[in-house]
């Protein structure tokens, strides 16, 4: 059975590059990608691979935001046909500005959400942010040379607060397509940087009251990817309800249930899937949600204002 990267791979190129070129404005691939040149699934211009209805929007706000780009070149969006950052920014980034949008969204993660709020940080605040960090220096210790949004730190790719309650949450939002980690490396005991992140972050895992600290904490999950990524994001929003920011958090994994090679292998340190293994480790699991893409495809699909892009995205990801 072809494995999901595989399949999506398949579908990119000879479903959509082929069949349905306007998609892309007509760029047929065979771009360049981690040193690798003449790739059909790689665009040779990134902006094709942006929903066209919101790619001058996008350009602008990682430009002035001053974000990086994940990819070879963080000045430019990557032409990688499965990028995950691009799927977020597609399915995402045109809702940003429309309150009752981003409500309904959060209202998908937990239904009592009553309301959503701006989020500071941009220079033009919106209701969803991209790339998002809070004072990482302060907080997490990150002071990498040349960390930004996107790169060198803990960034979430899609934020947002919202009120349940009369609390107000902090929802960070983890997104995924076509990833999968079959033999991750011990990020804890990795040559000159491994010191640097235990320093960061061991302290901050043992006062966390949503991860539990395990019995040897360099050997644990949380240095293994994904975890790592999921406990930076935990630590960062902690942190910020610790500030005053907020009351609590609520935090979200957007991925594709048929990406059962992200989501169900075992890996050599745990038996259970992921979602299984993450929630063994957290104090509150219940704060922790998996939602499929899916999913938030459907809710587009009941929005008047956003046909366009629900057949879009439809077709581009189905």
């Amino acid at each position: 059975m072809m494995d999901y990267k595989k399949l999506q791979r398949k579908l990119q190129v000879q479903k959509l590059i082929y069949k349905y070129p306007e998609l892309f404005n007509h760029d047929k691939g065979g771009g360049s990608f981690d040193k690798y040149d003449s790739l059909i699934f790689v665009l040779k211009d990134g902006e094709n691979n942006l929903f066209a209805g919101v790619k001058p929007a996008v350009l602008d706000y990682f430009k002035n935001n001053e974000i990086a780009w994940w990819g070879d070149d963080e000045k430019f969006p990557s032409g990688h046909m499965l990028s995950s950052q691009i799927q977020c920014l597609n399915f995402l980034f045109a809702i940003r500005k429309d309150e009752e949008a981003v409500l309904k969204l959060a209202q998908l993660f937990n239904e009592e959400i009553g309301a959503v709020f701006p989020v500071a940080g941009d220079k033009e605040p919106t209701y969803l942010a991209f790339e998002f960090v809070f004072d990482n220096k302060a907080l997490l210790k990150e002071d990498d040379e040349g960390a930004k949004r996107g790169a060198f730190c803990t960034s979430v790719d899609a934020f947002l607060i919202a009120a349940k309650n009369g609390r107000k949450l902090l929802i960070p939002i983890e997104w995924k397509y076509t990833e999968s980690y079959l033999a991750p490396q011990n990020k804890a005991l990795e040559s000159r940087k491994g010191k640097t992140r235990q320093a960061r972050y061991n302290q901050l895992i043992y006062e966390s009251n949503q991860l539990k600290t395990p019995v040897d904490l360099e050997q644990s999950i949380y240095y293994f990817e994904p975890y790592y990524e999921l406990m930076r994001q935990t630590l960062l929003v902690e942190q910020m309800v610790g500030k005053g920011v907020a009351d609590d958090f609520l935090h979200i994994l957007v991925a594709p249930e048929a990406n059962t090679d992200f989501l169900q292998k075992s890996y050599s340190f745990e038996e259970h899937g992921l979602i299984k293994t993450w929630e063994n480790h957290l104090e509150k699991p219940e704060k922790f949600i998996r939602v499929d893409s899916r999913q938030i495809l459907n809710l587009l699909e009941q929005m008047p204002n956003y046909l366009a892009l629900s057949k879009y995205l439809k077709l581009r990801y189905n």
